[in-house]
């Protein structure tokens, strides 16, 4: 077997290690398996830093501040809270109350959950009230039944919400409100 020669010269991680790490996303969404394996070799780089490779270096460097984001797979049951600073996707079925940077519901998923995130996209059923800092999203064939609090909320036709929506005041930029007092002095 001909490996490149980056991989013939690891020092600290297995080619296999090096492979698994390098073919990732810094700020990918995976399960709770591949989160542990991922942040297992990254601590590895990091306890035997003074060994590495210029390769390993690099990789290291990419990934040292890494928040990988938190995948519940289709096919699968989970009741709990989640607090994470990152990303959630939900794919399976979730029940209790998730708090994240964004949260995306796919199609395949039935939430029965408070979510409360920056932004929120849901392409599958929730139900449960919904706050967001920047934006909710639901997508065609998605289902909403509970109220949601978003300063900015984009529903496409096909999608269903059942509940109460309330929209924070959002204070207008200047251009804004100068433009209106225009067109109030022009007629």
């Amino acid at each position: 077997m001909n490996l490149p020669m980056q991989k013939q010269n690891l020092k600290v991680l297995t080619p296999t290690e090096f492979d698994f790490l390098e073919t990732r996303k810094w700020n990918g969404v995976y399960n709770q398996v591949t989160r542990d394996k991922l942040y297992g070799i990254i601590e590895k780089l990091n306890c035997d830093k003074k060994n590495c490779t210029r390769a390993e270096k690099k990789l290291y460097r990419i990934f040292q501040k890494a928040n990988f984001g938190i995948l519940l797979e289709r096919n699968t049951k989970t009741r709990e809270t989640i607090t994470h600073n990152g990303k959630v996707q939900v794919s399976g079925k979730f029940a209790g109350q998730i708090i994240a940077q964004a949260v995306l519901i796919d199609k395949t998923a039935l939430v029965a959950a408070n979510i409360a995130a920056e932004v929120v996209m849901c392409k599958g059923k929730v139900f449960g009230d919904i706050r967001a800092t920047h934006k909710i999203k639901i997508t065609k064939g998605a289902e909403i039944k509970g109220d949601i609090h978003p300063p900015s909320f984009i529903i496409e036709k096909g999608a269903i919400f059942d509940g109460r929506c309330s929209m924070p005041n959002i204070k207008q930029s200047r251009s804004l409100r100068l433009s209106g007092d225009a067109v109030r002095k022009t007629g």
